[in-house]
């Protein structure tokens, strides 16, 4: 148990950190000029063992411990909760896509305090109106695609318009981002977009609705350009494009690591999570089914390596055949891990409370990775950090 002054202290930290994070920003005009940089809204300097964050209106939310999070929020269907629905590996760090929410990054920081910066980007009012229903690169951009989701709401929200966005380092706040094959579909008129994948056959495919009384439609659509319109092609063909790659058709050495992934956990799927790829892959040994894995693949230093692990947080940490077993901390009953990922020297993993089709309580956890295993690859200056770990609000 931890002594009453530590959580006194955990309680206070918690408490400043969630009054930063819901406060505005605002510069006066000659720091504008200096700082061309978004600053962190916190400074991470993760330990040996796990900071635990809960997503808020407000943003995220320090918890002691993970049991915190228990009761905490009411299950709602997914498509209306906060939570982390999508999340890209970019060249300098993790970038989420929060449902109903807007954008984190998570990047080193070699400002005042050195660590692992988190970013946020909120969407605002607009944001909680919609459902996120694609993360994606775009020429070099992140982009999210938005849908109004009325499955299980009644809502007189019109489409979003606009429907992508973006953020970047220099901005405080999502903005939008045109995608021409979109175009097409003006939401002025009715129109929403609510899916958008790359395939397993090269074409990105993305599904229009048209949700009319007297004469609703649905088209689905593929194309190997975005910046282009696309082609319609028949409900078989976009259904087949969300299956999962054959393990055979990945490339070496990712397909040898998936083997032994498989072969020691007994997936038979796993969702792949990679700074080479422009969406996460979906690759399959047979056919898709439980239990899959979490990976996290970086292909980009001295060595390729992965991380995987089953929604439970039992893991692996591979390279080539040769595997570490691990486990990321237990989580309570009804609490699974979705994403997994690694920047700098952190280990970050999402986590949600599900039922059925519903979300409950929803975060992340920050760890040093090398409390679970070694790894020589050194991608970001290692922090002295007490066990617990701890964060800095920057001024």
């Amino acid at each position: 148990m931890t002594p009453e002054n530590n959580r006194l202290k955990w309680y206070f930290v918690s408490f400043c950190f969630f009054l930063i994070l819901s406060c505005a920003r605002s510069n006066d005009g000659a720091s504008v000029q200096v700082q061309r940089t978004v600053p962190p809204i916190a400074v991470l300097q993760p330990g040996e063992y796990p900071l635990w964050f809960q997503l808020t209106d407000g943003g995220p939310v320090l918890l002691e411990t993970i049991e915190d999070a228990l009761y905490s929020a009411a299950l709602v269907p997914w498509p209306l909760s906060e939570h982390v629905r999508f999340v890209l590996a970019g060249e300098d760090g993790l970038l989420f896509a929060v449902n109903r929410s807007g954008f984190l990054k998570f990047a080193p920081w070699q400002g005042g305090d050195s660590g692992l910066g988190l970013f946020r980007f909120s969407g605002g009012d607009f944001w909680r109106q919609y459902t996120a229903g694609a993360f994606f690169l775009y020429d070099g951009s992140p982009a999210a695609l938005l849908y109004l989701d009325d499955r299980f709401l009644d809502t007189d929200f019109p489409a979003p318009s606009p429907r992508t966005w973006t953020f970047n380092m220099e901005t405080g706040k999502p903005f939008p981002l045109d995608i021409p094959a979109l175009e097409q579909f003006p939401a002025e008129e009715g129109w929403g977009v609510d899916s958008l994948r790359l395939g397993n056959d090269g074409f990105w495919y993305y599904r229009a609705v048209k949700n009319d009384a007297e004469a609703p439609q649905v088209r689905m659509l593929r194309t190997d350009d975005l910046s282009q319109t696309g082609e319609d092609v028949p409900l078989g063909v976009f259904l087949n494009s969300a299956m999962g790659v054959p393990l055979h058709d990945a490339g070496e050495p990712l397909r040898s690591i998936l083997s032994a992934a498989f072969a020691t956990t007994g997936a038979e799927a796993a969702h792949v999570l990679s700074p080479d790829f422009l969406q996460p892959h979906f690759y399959m040994k047979d056919s898709e089914s439980d239990p899959y894995l979490l990976v996290f693949y970086d292909s980009g230093g001295s060595e390729d390596f992965a991380l995987a692990v089953l929604p439970t947080g039992a893991g692996l940490f591979l390279s080539g055949t040769e595997y570490q077993v691990f486990s990321l901390p237990p989580l309570p009953q009804g609490f699974v891990y979705t994403w997994l990922g690694m920047t700098g020297d952190s280990l970050i993993a999402c986590w949600e409370e599900q039922e059925d089709y519903n979300t409950g309580a929803a975060g992340f956890m920050v760890v040093r990775r090398d409390s679970y295993f070694s790894h020589k690859q050194q991608t970001g200056t290692a922090q002295k950090s007490s066990p617990k770990g701890s964060i800095v609000v920057p001024e």
